[in-house]
């Protein structure tokens, strides 16, 4: 029997992603790559890069209240998630290590562009997912 696959609870599965660095420029590794629900599948970066970001369109203004992100070689020392306000970007969480397992609640934020700001890693960070999902009542 095939194993059927459950529709995603993240918001963001799926939705047109940016990233500010895609390691040599290959497509498997581009930055959709960190919601397509697939850990097999990861958005990475060039050796050597100390910073960059990854953003998220979920299409229209969502509300969410936790976030999961799986990191592969555990290179992220400091980060931020934050979400777009007209042309600002305002932070609604920061962190230092991802790992493997992320996972934190955190007061709902509404907003339709989402992006993981990495502002420091020991070498070019590698994201096999980024999940927003919405808070439980």
């Amino acid at each position: 029997i095939e194993p059927v696959a459950l529709p995603s609870a993240s918001l963001a599965a799926g939705k047109k992603a940016k990233a500010s660095n895609v390691y040599q420029g290959m497509s498997e590794h581009g930055p959709a790559k960190a919601f397509d629900d697939d850990t097999g599948t990861r958005w990475a970066t060039d050796s050597g890069v100390k910073q960059a970001w990854l953003e998220v369109d979920l299409g229209a203004p969502a509300t969410f209240g936790k976030v999961a992100i799986s990191e592969a070689f555990d290179r992220v020392r400091k980060f931020e998630l934050q979400y777009k306000d007209g042309d600002a970007w305002k932070t609604f969480l920061e962190g230092t290590r991802i790992g493997a397992e992320y996972a934190k609640a955190f007061s709902p934020v509404t907003a339709q562009v989402v992006r993981l700001n990495i502002l420091e890693a020991t070498d070019g960070p590698t994201i096999w997912e980024f999940q927003l999902l919405a808070s439980k009542r």
